[in-house]
């Protein structure tokens, strides 16, 4: 199951990427749109990031203590929750 959390793990890389486009557009906007719209987009980004950014560093210091029972889920959310973040990058660029 080692290879699953690989796999978490580089979901999480490719949802912390997704999230830095996002946050680099949200920016650009917020300079040409003073809005609170864009505010919130831009604290929502932050926020995940964050949150991505906490969990990649419990992913590769503590891999070996995830139960196998666990690393499905934890890869099932990741999955959609990186599937989710590219869907709203690939909308924001077009």
């Amino acid at each position: 199951m080692a290879m699953l959390m690989s796999l978490t793990t580089i979901l999480t890389v490719v949802s912390a990427l997704a999230l830095g486009g996002l946050l680099h557009t949200y920016i650009k906007n917020l300079k040409k749109i003073k809005s609170k719209f864009t505010i919130g987009l831009l604290i929502f980004a932050l926020l995940f990031l964050i949150q991505n950014l906490i969990s990649l560093y419990y992913y590769l210091t503590m891999m070996n203590y995830y139960s196998p029972e666990v690393e499905i889920h934890v890869f099932i959310l990741t999955l959609l929750q990186t599937m989710g973040f590219l869907v709203l990058l690939k909308i924001t660029w077009e």
